[in-house]
């Protein structure tokens, strides 16, 4: 729960989920099952406010080869993980329903705002503060959380939207980084941010 009484939440807000994907589920080197526990709480926000609902996809290297260095390296650890093994970069079936085709963003690193589309669209719909959902919250989400400060948004965290790997990784960044950073990032369950989204 936030510190703070009211969250900086106004209609500019956007929620972003981030690699809600197959790859993240299923996949044999990079899948885990707790990923399926956040899934009604990132669609309670998402039906919630659709038009101010974006969604990543990280797009794994075509093979190690193809990749650039520190990334080459990462994917000869998990080969399993690259699009020429096979690996799925769908959105999980249970919420592809919810997403808007025109409002999917794909990217080839942990920072969703390696996405020049959704850097321009964030900027289209002058968005002030991001609501970050997803996987996994030591990673992807927290690479999107520091560069979004960097650029200036506010960040809100929904604590039972948000899922790791590493359990213990997702506890430290929900403790460690709101405390570090408490005007700029704030916890929040999604009945809190619901509550006051208007």
């Amino acid at each position: 729960m936030t510190d703070h009484a009211r969250l900086p939440l106004s209609a500019r807000s956007q929620h972003i989920v981030v690699d809600m994907q197959e790859v993240f589920a299923t996949n044999p080197q990079w899948g885990f099952a707790g990923i399926y526990e956040i899934v009604p709480a990132i669609s309670r926000l998402a039906k919630a406010k659709p038009k101010n609902t974006l969604w990543t996809r990280f797009i794994s290297a075509h093979s190690a080869e193809e990749a650039e260095g520190a990334w080459a390296a990462l994917y000869r650890m998990w080969p399993g993980a690259t699009l020429s093994a096979g690996a799925q970069m769908d959105i999980l079936a249970d919420l592809l329903p919810l997403t808007d085709p025109t409002a999917v963003f794909d990217k080839p690193t942990y920072s969703s705002f390696h996405s020049a589309a959704l850097v321009a669209e964030l900027k289209r719909r002058q968005a002030d503060t991001l609501i970050l959902s997803g996987v996994e919250t030591d990673v992807c989400v927290l690479g999107t959380l520091m560069e979004a400060v960097d650029r200036g948004y506010f960040v809100v965290l929904p604590t039972d939207a948000l899922t790791s790997s590493d359990p213990d990784g997702h506890r430290q960044i929900l403790d460690v980084i709101p405390r570090r950073l408490k005007s700029q990032v704030f916890c929040a369950t999604v009945d809190e941010i619901l509550e006051q989204w208007s």
